[in-house]
């Protein structure tokens, strides 16, 4: 009996533990909430998966994709030619870009929407990308805009100079709006063009740059501010923008169906060899994020905001592409 119950025992059929799936996460610490509700209603679902978080900004997301530490880098703005480089050099592809989220409308630091602010008693009411690109490069010679009379503008405006308050052009932020309005050209208008770049205080807390930027222009009547939303306050006011179509600001509305052409966007990179799948935890996550329920998500954030469903299906056709 003793030897029938320990063959019962050696061929009795053992439990085995499912397999623990970490998705590693680094990224903008802005995004640091977002993913965070993205990974716990995922855990919800799938309770063997497990999250790690590096948010330490997004530069220094891509490398961890590079070196094989992370499985996700989340990215609050488009890339640019130095994380193409670091990831495509050492791996010899691209990584695949995934646009994750709508930017903020005047939250910052969140990919929020740059917006164009001058003084309230200034009566412009609208402007194009065009004449932006003539207002801050100096390069057309041929139709420059110079003064508020360049844009229509009489009496005591007609002569006086359009004085710029803008982010650093040498930030990402300053080279995306470059990128985004005056294409290839570099030759700004230096001599009216006042920079703000992020500056600590003695206190030690960090000015942004787009509250620096409001700050100067407050002070200038024929100001044209480069900043966000936010700074449409004390004196100032946004102005309606166009790229060929109607002229809108930027509002929740308008941002979120992407009307308003400065709008920013977030983005998720991954790392896909070529004719390999990614990872399937990966995959499914990403998904999730993409879904309905994970786009919703968003709404709590105070800041980003959610794909509309075309452009949302769209990354997901990414995502189950095997290219």
């Amino acid at each position: 009996m003793r030897m029938l119950l320990a063959a019962a025992l050696l061929f009795a059929p053992v439990a085995v533990q499912a397999q623990e799936q970490v998705i590693r996460i680094w990224g903008t610490p802005a995004m640091l909430g977002v993913a965070e509700r993205w990974a716990d209603a995922y855990e919800k679902q799938h309770p063997g998966t497990r999250f790690e978080f590096s948010m330490k900004g997004s530069d220094s997301a891509i490398h961890g994709l590079v070196g094989g530490v992370a499985d996700i880098a989340l990215i609050g703005r488009a890339n640019d030619i130095v994380d193409d480089n670091g990831f495509s050099r050492p791996k010899e592809y691209h990584a695949t870009r995934i646009e994750i989220a709508t930017g903020a409308v005047a939250a910052p630091g969140k990919s929020d929407a740059i917006t164009l602010l001058i003084h309230d008693d200034n009566p412009l009411t609208a402007l194009t990308l065009d004449q932006l690109a003539r207002i801050i490069d100096c390069g057309d010679e041929a139709r420059p805009i110079a003064t508020w009379g360049d844009l229509g503008l009489k009496g005591e405006w007609a002569r006086q100079p359009i004085r710029i308050h803008s982010y650093d052009f040498a930030t990402r932020t300053g080279l995306w709006l470059q990128n985004r309005v005056t294409a290839k050209d570099r030759r700004m208008c230096w001599d009216r063009i006042a920079e703000y770049d992020d500056a600590r205080r003695l206190d030690g807390t960090i000015a942004a740059a787009a509250d620096r930027a409001g700050e100067g222009g407050r002070g200038d009547r024929y100001a044209l501010v480069i900043a966000n939303a936010a700074q449409a306050w004390g004196g100032l006011k946004a102005v309606a923008l166009s790229d060929g179509g109607a002229a809108v600001l930027p509002t929740a509305a308008t941002v979120a169906d992407r009307s308003y052409p400065l709008t920013r966007r977030a983005y998720a990179f991954v790392d896909r060899a070529p004719g390999k799948p990614l990872a399937p935890h990966v995959k499914a996550f990403l998904q999730f994020a993409l879904s309905a329920e994970g786009q919703k998500l968003l709404e709590a954030d105070n800041g980003y905001l959610p794909l509309d469903r075309p452009t949302a299906a769209a990354q997901i056709a990414i995502l189950e592409s095997e290219k």
